[in-house]
């Protein structure tokens, strides 16, 4: 019987009924939140970064004229789309089940309130919703028999007996108490016996419920079926002034118009485009319907209240079941169960296309006159006088029938597909958890394959096995299935995740066709567009690449990922201007891509006068491939500025494990940074494990190693490092070697390799080596003079330690070029210095550069250099001390500005502070040969043999190809009595001097030795 409109409204105010109308708006809101972001979190598309190696020049060598490039690759960043996943969705399965167990505890509450007959039939449902959970399989007890179901039936089964049999008068809000402490227990216990992970369990539970709730789902929407049609029928005839009202001609086609929409969509196969981008979907006419049925159960009592009264029980049953509905439904969005969402939308659509025909026939016939009087029918629409609302049901409920029968119960098959779906995708889960999971991996395959069999090539189904072949690297098979995906429907991600997998060479046709095939079903796709346009790149189509980079754009007006991708490709073609508009254009400056791609164009163009990023870099960091490519650039604009700041961060991102993948380009670039900071020996340090082998790889490291050695004229060792460099396949450290020879003196072994160079297979290389060879093979009596001023300058550079030494001054002097003059006379000065030859460069320096400047260039670093050594020799010890104090020093020149001061200490008898500081040398610059030996003897002297050989000995181990340092390193081993070493020396020696050079020293040493030995004689 209805209730009169005084305990309609005490109704609202019980405080149970507005605990579940907030729980059925939460489960309505969370689903309305799936279906807008459930596929995109199942089956996420992300951009997928590629870096294309672009050979560029850090800095050069200079040897001389000549400059020594040092190779770095850069990296022009591009990016596509990939579909990955799917994705399982836990935390959408811990919120149906918080919806379900809640819904359940009401139920039971409300239930138990009701007449026999009711109480028999709702209690039947309950049992057959929870057998079908099959929580038992969890091994709560034991996963071969029933005992968890039993425990729940009887748990929750007994206590509503008892409260519908015996205590009749127990409030509502008493019983649900009680039944939520069962449910809460029971789930606890659920939760603390599984066998499984709770992740694993919740979606083992959800899967299991796949049928009962298309049953809830499939029950609310028969329901529901003609609501709709009422609400319109209320619309009409609602008004208080009968003049406002419409007839039946607006009522009747406004009604044919919204049947005429659900019936032009079943008709149309389940597509129907209401305006531009929009298409109709049958589910969102279920919102109003579930609404107006709220609104209107009260008054519909008038057909269902001699089974089930209103109050209490319709008024809270409608909600619950409106909560459990809408939380299947938000679990398939979540987890894009497309077979489930397919039923939804057919069953949906015929519900309401039938049921409101039936309902509309129903409402003419009965109040058809009424209405055509204007009266308000929407009162009594439940009374009628002719044809009873049962035969509507009984219309609807046969033509679905019919149509079901009809079409093979499709909509039942698509309902086992999902339920297929759900199953398979814990199985796989499972799979993928356990590493020998073989088994569970074939039976996932098995429920998608059933899947696939009820609805066939179903997207989820198709994704799932896709999944199961990625993970076992199966790509065939995945391209396979995923081709056969798209025969069912087009879809855009499929298509990203096809056209992805064809990423061979050979592959660029395939790849074309799927994304061309996307392209036609979704034309306006910005992720189709621009990754078709990237394919193009490959080729020299580039006005399809523009027109492709444009569609996306529009498309996609503010994506960064085509911003980033265009200007990648004008960097590409080398249009730097037109990069520089675009980078002026857009601001992208959080993103990585973008960021990167702008300081590339610094580095490729350094007349850039856009600003670039600042970039602090984060040491905890996960680093992705756009943020590995912008940090590493953005490193690579730190070493040309000699800054260390990245130290410290790149040393802790390569610490980290999920940096793995970066591990060799962080480690270098920490040896850059480090070796051009000013911390040479710890820059060999951290390159070392990576140049050793005979790798491509290591190669590469033992040529930069070897040009750092050239740089700090360890010409011998560096020599020896690009000699292994050269034969582990790196072609150009062959001709640096040919410089580092003749520096050291090695000028026939320099001839052989110029020669070898100039046969050799690397056509690059021939013409600057041709011109080595021609420049070692010179003739200083009858060539020199009439050569250009570049030969004689470079002929200084490499041959000036010839018997020549006051001509060529003679001939530096005289060159014309201010400029090859300079690098003449800073390559040879030294010499002359070694020579004892100080008045010629005092005079030389007086008159080409006789003041220190404060230029901070390289030049006046050189000059510095020089004047430092004059002044050494002078033992000007205050004006040496000015210098090493005020003069600017480049870093590969700070060793020199520490010798310095050390022999300033010498001079000025401070043996302290000279210790102090000869002991930084030896740390920070054991390269520094001539400062190495200064501190050998300043030792000595000391008497303290142990430091003065241990010095000796660390600037070996840097550098042991240096004849001075182990000349002197045999030396001091001898007061150490450690001949043994010594003749390891003497070895090593014999190698690297001529007969007569070995000789004299082999004299001498034996002198030393013969003196030693006689003064330890007496003691022994």
């Amino acid at each position: 019987m209805p209730t009169t409109s005084a305990s309609h409204a005490t109704s609202w105010r019980s405080p149970f009924l507005l605990g579940l109308l907030v729980l059925a708006i939460g489960a309505i809101l969370l689903a309305i939140y799936h279906y807008f972001t459930g596929d995109d979190a199942a089956l996420p598309v992300q951009a997928v970064a590629q870096l294309k190696p672009v050979p560029t020049t850090l800095t050069e060598v200079r040897v001389g004229l000549a400059e020594l490039p040092l190779r770095v690759n850069s990296y022009l960043l591009t990016q596509t789309h990939d579909m990955v996943g799917p994705y399982v969705r836990p935390e959408a399965a811990w919120a149906l089940l918080g919806l379900f167990a809640a819904s359940l505890a009401a139920f039971l509450a409300v239930v138990s309130t009701l007449e026999r007959p009711a109480f028999v039939a709702s209690m039947a449902g309950v049992i057959f919703l929870l057998m079908s959970l099959n929580a038992d399989l969890l091994g709560v007890f034991n996963s071969q028999e029933q005992y968890f179901l039993i425990l729940a039936l009887a748990a929750l089964g007994l206590p509503a007996y008892a409260f519908h049999a015996f205590w009749t008068e127990v409030p509502l809000g008493r019983r649900l108490l009680v039944f939520g402490v069962l449910v809460a227990g029971l789930s606890a216990l659920l939760l603390a016996r599984s066998n499984f992970s709770s992740d694993e369990t919740a979606l083992h539970l959800t899967s299991f419920a796949t049928l009962g709730g298309a049953v809830i789902v499939g029950l609310l929407v028969l329901w529901v079926a003609f609501e709709n049609i009422q609400g319109l029928l209320w619309f009409n005839t609602q008004a208080e002034n009968p003049a406002s009202r419409f007839g039946l001609l607006p009522f009747v086609a406004s009604s044919v118009l919204y049947l005429g929409i659900l019936g032009m969509y079943l008709w149309n196969g389940g597509e129907l485009l209401i305006l531009p981008g929009v298409r109709f979907d049958p589910l969102v006419l279920l919102l109003p319907a579930v609404v107006i049925g709220r609104l209107g159960l009260q008054r519909r009592a008038a057909s269902y209240g001699d089974l089930v009264p209103y109050w209490p029980a319709a008024a809270h049953l409608y909600l619950i079941f409106v909560t459990l509905a809408a939380g299947f439904l938000g679990y398939a969005f979540a987890t894009a169960n497309d077979p489930l969402l397919l039923a939804a939308r057919q069953f949906t659509a015929l519900t309401l296309l039938i049921g409101g025909t039936a309902f509309l026939l129903y409402v003419l016939v009965n109040f058809g006159p009424l209405i055509r009087q204007r009266l308000r029918v929407y009162r009594v629409v439940y009374e009628p006088r002719r044809l009873p609302l049962y035969a509507a049901y009984v219309l609807t409920i046969a033509g679905l029938a019919a149509l079901e029968f009809r079409y093979n119960f499709e909509t039942l098959h698509q309902v086992q597909a999902g339920y297929y779906n759900n199953l398979g995708d814990l199985t796989r889960l499972q799979s993928e958890l356990d590493p020998k999971g073989d088994a569970l991996a074939l039976l996932a395959e098995r429920y998608y394959a059933e899947s696939d069999v009820l609805d066939e090539h179903n997207h989820k189904a198709s994704l799932g096995r896709a999944a199961l072949y990625r993970y076992r690297l199966q790509r065939q098979n995945e391209i396979n299935i995923l081709r056969r995906a798209l025969s069912r429907r087009s879809s855009e991600k499929v298509s990203l995740r096809l056209a992805a997998l064809y990423n061979e060479p050979t592959d660029f046709f395939d790849r074309l066709a799927a994304l061309r095939e996307g392209l036609k079903s979704t034309p306006a796709s910005a992720s189709l567009n621009n990754d078709l346009a990237q394919l193009y790149t490959r080729s020299t189509l580039t006005d399809s690449v523009m027109w492709y980079l444009t569609r996306a754009e529009a498309a996609a007006p503010n994506s960064p990922v085509v911003q980033a991708n265009r200007l990648a490709y004008l960097l590409q073609l080398e249009q730097f201007g037109e990069a520089q508009k675009l980078v002026q254009q857009e601001n992208k400056a959080t993103d990585a891509a973008w960021q990167s791609n702008v300081l590339l164009l610094s580095q490729l163009h350094p007349s850039n006068t856009q600003s670039v990023p600042a970039l602090t870099p984060d040491a905890a960091a996960n680093l992705t491939v756009p943020e590995f490519a912008r940090l590493y650039h953005a490193t690579l604009r730190q070493v040309q500025q000699q800054d260390t700041s990245y130290l410290k961060p790149l040393s802790q991102l390569a610490q980290r494990p999920s940096n793995s993948a970066y591990f060799e380009q962080l480690t270098f670039l920490k040896a850059l940074v480090q070796h051009y900071g000013g911390r040479a020996v710890s820059a060999q340090a951290t390159l070392l494990p990576l140049a050793v082998g005979a790798t491509p790889s290591a190669a590469y490291y033992q040529n930069v190693q070897g040009l750092w050695l050239l740089e700090q004229r360890a010409y011998g060792s560096a020599a020896t490092r690009l000699a292994e460099a050269g034969r582990n396949g790196y072609a150009e450290a062959r001709l640096n070697r040919v410089y580092a020879l003749a520096l050291n003196q090695q000028l026939d072994s320099a001839r052989a390799v110029a020669q070898a160079v100039v046969q050799g297979p690397d056509s690059s290389l021939h013409q600057p080596a041709h011109g080595l060879q021609q420049l070692l093979s010179l003739n200083f009596n009858s060539q020199y003079a009439t050569a250009s001023d570049s030969v004689k300058t470079q002929f200084v550079v490499l041959r000036g330690n010839s018997p020549y030494l006051d001509t060529l001054l003679h001939y530096i002097v005289n060159i014309t070029n201010p400029r090859y003059r300079e690098v003449a006379l800073l390559e040879q000065l030294p010499r002359a210095l070694q020579k004892g030859q100080l008045a010629t460069v005092q005079q030389l320096l007086t008159r080409f550069h006789p003041e220190p400047t404060q230029d901070k260039t390289a030049t006046a670093s050189a000059w510095n250099v020089v004047r430092g050594e004059l002044l050494l020799r002078q033992k000007k010890a205050a004006e040496l001390n000015q210098l090493a104090e005020k003069g600017f020093f480049l870093p590969i020149d700070q060793p020199k500005r520490l010798y310095y001061r050390a022999a300033v200490a010498v001079l000025e008898n401070q043996p302290k502070l000279a210790q102090q500081l000869f002991t930084q040398l030896v740390r920070e610059a054991p390269f520094e040969e001539a400062g190495i030996l200064a501190a050998a003897d300043f030792y000595t002297q000391q008497r303290d043999y142990q430091t003065a050989y241990s010095t000796l000995q660390s600037a070996v181990e840097y550098n042991p190809e240096s004849i001075s340092l182990l000349k002197a390193y045999t030396l001091a081993a001898i007061p150490m009595g450690l001949t043994e070493y010594a003749t390891t020396s003497l070895d090593k020696l014999r190698t690297l001097l001529s007969p007569p050079e070995y000789a004299t020293f082999r004299t001498t040493y034996g002198a030393r030795r013969a003196t030693q030995d006689s003064v330890v004689a007496p003691w022994n």
